[in-house]
């Protein structure tokens, strides 16, 4: 971190009014070169050095060169500079044209899928490698063209420019293809199950170092960290979580394994000024000597950070099938595959277990640290969330998915705390399946939700209930329960 930056953070320790940004991890031209900026901007410097190189060779060759007399060949000399001239005019057009149409083309497809489409959109690495190389061959052609002679004819120039024109005729048609191809809801749900992985992954070493539950008592006394900023929270820094709780266990006397430090302001969690980041047990409540260095170990953003947290992943698969479930005039497939994904997600994750039982995370040290993990708890919420959004726009292929995607993850629960967050998370959901006609992809799912369930030990009157109500609509020829609750509820 620079000194400058230094010097705004220990002010946004210790003053909230000079706190706006203090405390972030990167500022917005940070942000930009690391999202999107980094790699164009490398293509575009190299394109930039090798213009200069043509433009020397170009002005150093004489005339008997062997290398020049080929290039004369595919360029003559007489037209050279002229070529080059239409060349950097020509690719500058179709540049803006062409990146003004895909920009367009994605702000529509955003409108639909929301906006994760933009964030997709800049993170893959060739949509990258397309924007620089056109950006840069337009500032090659314009340094090759600044630089030339009509005595010496540019013809290095102009044949190296009609080679790369020819490349950026193949490179657009690529890039018409991938822009189309990314813009499919299969392609966007599927890139976001891929980064969500990838995160669970990093975030799984975090987990393997951590307590999943206290130690300390509970009429321990502990102290309140709070921040002094706002922002989601993108890194914790447990060595340092760690080294506090070590150093204050030192510094009260018989605390021993009761000072921890206890995470409340997780991956993915906006906090806002005054907030509580965390607490120290066994430190007295108004011991703020520990304050500076726990706050300094959670960087805050404005934007969470997609590569280090998996839900994230979560809560764009949740608004795209919102997008998809919440309005008729959406597809449903839409909705359809991101609630696989999601399903898909939670299984894994489900195999694997909170802190790893693959063994992944390693066999490090336990920290006296204590983050608990939500994952299987938000991936529950967004199903029992979109159970209610499917319910307006009256999908009822939709509703049928998520009641699937329930009985999927039924039988893969194994501790008490994942069965009882299932059981919340469904009860919530299910008053809305009475939106709905009883179809027979709906019927089937419903059949097969509590067959599940009674196999694997759950209660099942609720959902044997809503069977119930679907029926009888159907039988006095309602079109769902809900148009008419006296008909479906006799007596």
């Amino acid at each position: 971190m620079s000194e400058g930056g230094r010097r705004a953070r220990e002010a946004a320790l210790h003053d909230p009014l000079r706190s706006l940004g203090g405390l972030h991890e990167a500022g917005r031209l940070r942000r930009g070169v690391a999202e999107f900026l980094r790699l164009p901007l490398l293509i575009i410097a190299a394109s930039c050095a090798a213009g200069v190189l043509v433009g020397v060779l170009d002005a150093a060759a004489g005339t008997g060169a062997p290398l020049r007399g080929a290039a004369a060949a595919v360029v003559p000399g007489g037209g050279a500079a002229e070529f080059v001239s239409a060349a950097a005019t020509s690719v500058l057009t179709v540049t803006s044209i062409t990146f003004s149409v895909l920009l367009l083309a994605v702000q529509q497809t955003a409108a639909s899928l929301t906006a994760v489409v933009f964030d997709q959109f800049l993170r893959r690495t060739a949509n990258q490698v397309y924007f620089g190389f056109f950006v840069g061959l337009s500032a090659f052609s314009f340094i090759v063209l600044g630089t030339a002679r009509q005595d010496p004819a540019p013809v290095y120039g102009a044949a190296i420019t009609l080679v790369l024109m020819v490349v950026a005729l193949v490179v657009l048609l690529l890039l018409i293809h991938g822009t189309i191809d990314q813009m499919r809801p299969q392609s966007v749900v599927r890139s976001i199950h891929e980064l969500a992985l990838r995160a669970r992954e990093r975030e799984l070493v975090l987990l393997g170092r951590t307590r999943p539950r206290r130690r300390s008592g509970p009429r321990a006394p502990e102290r309140a960290v709070t921040v002094q900023d706002s922002g989601y929270v993108v890194t914790v820094d447990v060595d340092r979580l760690a080294a506090v709780a070590r150093a204050a266990g030192g510094a009260v006397r018989g605390a021993g394994d009761e000072v921890e430090v206890v995470v409340e302001g997780t991956l993915g969690e906006y906090l806002v000024f005054g907030d509580v980041a965390a607490r120290i047990t066994g430190v007295a409540p108004g011991d703020g000597s520990w304050d500076d260095e726990v706050r300094s170990a959670f960087g805050l953003d404005d934007i969470r950070d997609v590569e280090v947290e998996c839900g994230y992943a979560v809560d764009q698969l949740a608004n795209i099938a919102w997008a998809g479930a919440s309005s008729a005039q959406q597809s449903p497939q839409t909705a359809s595959t991101a609630v696989r994904a999601l399903r898909d997600l939670l299984a894994r994750w489900l195999v694997a277990g909170e802190r790893d039982r693959s063994g992944r995370a390693g066999r490090q040290e336990e920290l006296p640290v204590v983050y608990v993990d939500g994952a299987v708890g938000r991936v529950l919420g967004s199903l029992a969330t979109l159970l209610v959004a499917g319910a307006e726009s009256r999908q009822a292929q939709t509703c049928a998915e998520l009641l699937r995607a329930f009985a999927g993850v039924a039988p893969r629960l194994r501790s008490e705390e994942e069965r009882a967050m299932f059981g919340r998370a469904l009860a919530a959901g299910l008053p809305s399946v009475l939106q709905h006609a009883e179809v027979p992809s709906l019927a089937q799912a419903l059949q097969e939700l509590e067959r599940v369930m009674r196999e694997c030990g759950y209660e099942t009157s609720r959902v044997a209930r809503v069977r119930s109500l679907l029926s009888e609509a159907t039988a006095r020829v309602l079109p769902k329960p809900s148009d008419e609750p006296g008909a479906a509820h006799p007596g």
